[in-house]
């Protein structure tokens, strides 16, 4: 088991092992509305074991277009969230970035910055990817704040329509391998 690592928090890959806790953890914040509306996501309706079935089937069987991480607060190694890039393009060398972290009491502290930027620092010295974006709700100023903080631009503000919102106002941001290498807050490990 690799263990990428931030200055607070480390990220473990999907695909290795995860406990039925962990799995509990991560069905709990896919139930919560409140959660998924700030990352973009919809309430799951799979029961729990459905759920936990898919998330092995998933962890062992996924695509192969996304690399996913569960994000761990370094001090207590309590699972606070998910991250990870999908809709990997290797042609352009280009993935789309998401975060949640799950857990209230580490929102708004630093975590997701520090595990997004380590999770850059990753993508940025093992693959050849050069371009990662993300979206954000327009109206989401704390989340673009904290990926301002973490070295992401924005670069576009319109609407954009998924399958699971509909139409909505969004802030697409991003950061490059060059601009990324250019930060002092690069983590080390």
């Amino acid at each position: 088991m690799s263990l990428i690592y931030g200055a607070k928090t480390f990220l473990r890959r999907f695909q290795d092992r995860m406990s039925d806790a962990e799995i509990a953890r991560l069905y709990e914040w896919s139930r919560d509305p409140e959660l998924l509306r700030l990352s973009g996501g919809t309430v799951t309706d799979l029961t729990w074991d459905e759920f936990r079935e898919h998330v092995r089937g998933e962890r062992l069987y996924g695509p192969t277009n996304r690399r996913m991480f569960l994000i761990f607060a370094r001090e207590n190694l309590e699972l606070i969230g998910r991250t990870g890039i999908f809709g990997i393009d290797w042609n352009q060398r280009q993935a789309e970035l998401g975060i949640m972290i799950g857990e209230r009491a580490y929102q708004n502290r630093g975590y997701g910055r520090d595990a997004v930027s380590a999770l850059l620092y990753h993508l940025y010295s093992s693959s050849l990817l050069d371009l990662i974006y993300l979206y954000t709700f327009a109206d989401n100023a704390r989340a673009q704040h904290a990926f301002a903080a973490a070295g992401f631009h924005a670069t576009w503000q319109g609407s954009r329509f998924t399958f699971g919102l509909g139409e909505f106002e969004s802030v697409r941001m991003e950061i490059t391998r060059a601009e990324f290498s250019k930060l002092e807050s690069v983590p080390q490990c």
